[in-house]
């Protein structure tokens, strides 16, 4: 049997720990940075004041999501962007190539410390009185360290940068260490009564809330719009990569595949991952397909995700899955299926 319901469980429960270490901890500093980091981002990042923390996206020239992440902001002149694991050298070669075009090399410096850095996330319920265990100087409580905001602290002689920022969608806090130091705040997050959580675990808590992952839950054409995302297009007034892209005709077009939430129709249907909606006509047509599908242990019924043709103006609606020959009756519904107005996100 596989562990990832058990571990779903107690995160969901109590309190769990995950390796988050291979994510992209990609440090840009100098008096250029700001300026630089709102260039490459559709999100905008030049109002993020130091302490604070923003999600965003980055796209290519063509305005295609190459990858998601947050952004914290250090400093006045100090940003660590959060890349995606698989990712790190892609995004610092990206940042390195904008860097190199038109910008004072002097004035902008970009470090990769994606090795000096563990990252342990720990997620739940619990995870606040967990983190607490550490007996850090530092006050944790909701309203002094509330979601979106980064601090550095010290614990044991070592520097330790924490993150209040959530993939699972619960209460959760990234502890980033010194790697000489990671067994030891991993062995104290443990005695504290975390329990291990894996890459699986934390794949279906992300969907249960609707996160995406880049290039699971989107392609090579989705922009930021097609994942709910149209406030910089409408209203950033500073140039971004890929902004004129946006608004060519093919980024208008109504019948853009748009992320959604997917369901059997009789509530316990497996969707499975890679099957396509159809239309009903003789020959069917696609309108898009299931992008993620996992039986939800917090839930206790499957959950699945989707790319479908003018999707977010389609809830409610059924939809016919076909998959190997099989047509599985489903319906359109919201992304969100676990704690949609966000209560434990802010707990």
């Amino acid at each position: 049997a596989h562990p990832w319901p058990v571990e779903v469980q107690a995160a969901r429960q109590v309190v769990g720990v995950f390796d988050a270490s291979p994510l992209g901890k990609l440090e840009v500093m100098g008096p250029d940075a700001g300026a630089f980091v709102d260039f490459v981002y559709y999100t905008t990042l030049k109002t993020l004041a130091p302490g604070r923390i923003r999600y965003g996206f980055m796209l290519s020239d063509t305005g295609v999501v190459l990858d998601d992440g947050v952004v914290a902001r250090m400093g006045p002149a100090r940003f660590v962007i959060s890349c995606s694991s698989s990712h790190v050298d892609s995004v610092r070669t990206h940042l390195e190539a904008w860097r190199q075009d038109g910008n004072d090399p002097d004035r902008i410096f970009i470090h990769d410390t994606t090795q000096h850095w563990a990252t342990l996330t720990i997620t739940g319920p619990k995870a606040r009185p967990c983190l607490q265990s550490l007996a850090l100087p530092t006050d944790l409580s909701p309203e002094a360290f509330p979601h979106m905001r980064v601090l550095e602290t010290q614990w044991q002689n070592t520097t330790l940068r924490i993150a209040r920022v959530s993939f699972s969608g619960d209460l959760s806090f990234e502890i980033s260490a010194p790697r000489s130091k990671a067994r030891d705040v991993w062995q104290s997050l443990r005695n504290a009564g975390a329990q291990p959580i894996g890459l699986e675990a934390m794949a279906v808590m992300r969907a249960e809330k609707g996160y995406i992952m880049i290039g699971k839950d989107t392609d090579g054409e989705t922009m930021p719009h097609d994942l709910g995302f149209s406030g910089p297009r409408d209203k950033k007034t500073g140039a971004f990569i890929g902004d004129r892209s946006l608004h060519r005709d093919v980024a208008n077009d109504p019948a853009r595949k748009q992320l959604v939430g997917l369901a059997g129709q009789d509530g316990q249907t497996m969707l499975p991952t890679g099957a396509h909606a159809v239309t009903d006509e003789a020959t069917p047509r696609s309108l898009g397909y299931v992008t993620s599908s996992y039986h939800s242990p917090t839930l206790g019924h499957p959950i699945a995700l989707g790319l479908i043709e003018n999707g977010r103006a389609r809830m409610g609606e059924p939809v016919s899955i076909w998959h190997l020959g099989a047509t599985i009756n489903a319906k359109i519904v919201s992304p969100v299926f676990f704690d949609p107005m966000g209560d434990r996100l802010h707990a």
